[in-house]
């Protein structure tokens, strides 16, 4: 286990007993799933994961649904709150696509008179 991944543990000890615990439990082993990934591009802390390690992290998980990329961005979300870190993580590219339009979306408005 590196050091990395010794900090998450750290940070969401307490975070695991309280609340939904079947749920906490997994979202603690998706953050430690990201920090293994993080700690093979050369995170040694949380201080030192940025962009590039989320990046390549949403990479390595394309081939995940819609819904289950959205629980890892939820735990990653989760994560930073608990490391005190600025802003939010950025989200996979599945999820900031935009929706396909309805068809209501795409009908012109009426017209009230002639």
């Amino acid at each position: 286990m590196n050091s990395l991944e010794k900090e998450i543990r750290q940070l969401t000890r307490l975070w695991v007993q309280k609340g939904g615990k079947r749920n906490r439990r997994q979202q603690q082993r998706r953050m430690l799933a990201f920090a293994a990934h993080a700690s093979i591009l050369g995170a040694n802390c949380l201080a030192e994961v940025g962009k590039r390690h989320l990046v390549a992290y949403w990479r390595s998980r394309e081939n995940l649904s819609r819904p289950t990329l959205y629980n890892h961005w939820r735990a990653l979300c989760c994560l930073w709150r608990l490391a005190n870190m600025r802003g939010a993580p950025i989200k996979p590219h599945a999820l900031t696509k935009s929706e396909p339009s309805t068809p209501s979306a795409v009908r012109p408005p009426r017209s009230l008179g002639p």
